[in-house]
């Protein structure tokens, strides 16, 4: 059984993640030699995702890229706003953020369906944040579900958060969510079952 693979990203989507992937990767290895505690600990604070202070603070020109068209205004904001709540989950949750490969799946519906082994509750919390509609809605939904995961790809979750603010994202992303959930739920039905 292959892991469903997600839709093809858009390049706004696949930068979103790059840059999302340098900022956390950094930001951990520099908390590990006690430096730029002053970074987590603005992420902390009660600002809004779409806080162009915050963005100054996070550096996030890189989301323009050095090569091809730069962003339009509304896809630079939606991009930064992205990588900006991830990082702010990343920051409030105190899960590492370890990067999707093909042998360890980090991902949030692999993620969610891990933490509802232990806490069968976590459905719920699943299911409350897929009935969001706005990026508003929504974070304050994930904090909870993500409460007791060990780790997450916090740059795929940006990625998605994206494409949440596209035309038709929300039922995009929670379709891709469920279909991983279900997936990972199924996988590890499978492997607690007893053989006959």
């Amino acid at each position: 059984m292959t892991t469903p693979s997600p839709p093809n990203p858009t390049p706004t989507a696949t930068t979103v993640r790059g840059v999302t992937d340098r900022l956390l990767t950094g930001l951990q290895a520099r908390l590990a030699r006690g430096i730029d505690r002053e970074t987590k600990a603005r992420l902390t604070r009660n600002d809004p995702p779409g806080d162009p202070g915050l963005w100054l603070v996070l550096r996030l020109e890189d989301l323009h890229g050095s090569t091809g068209p730069a962003l339009s205004e509304k896809d630079y904001i939606a991009a930064a706003t992205s990588v900006t709540a991830a990082a702010q989950l990343w920051s409030r949750t105190d899960i590492p953020h370890v990067r999707s490969t093909a042998q360890r799946v980090t991902v949030l519906g692999h993620v969610a369906a891990r933490v509802v082994l232990d806490r069968p509750a976590a459905e719920d919390d699943l299911a409350r944040a897929l009935r969001c509609h706005t990026l508003d809605e929504l974070l304050p939904r994930l904090r909870p579900l993500l409460r007791d995961a060990a780790r997450l790809d916090f740059s795929l979750l940006a990625a998605d958060l994206y494409t949440w603010q596209q035309p038709d994202g929300p039922h995009r992303v929670t379709q891709q969510w469920a279909t991983a959930f279900a997936w990972a739920k199924n996988l590890a039905h499978r492997a607690s079952a007893p053989r006959s």
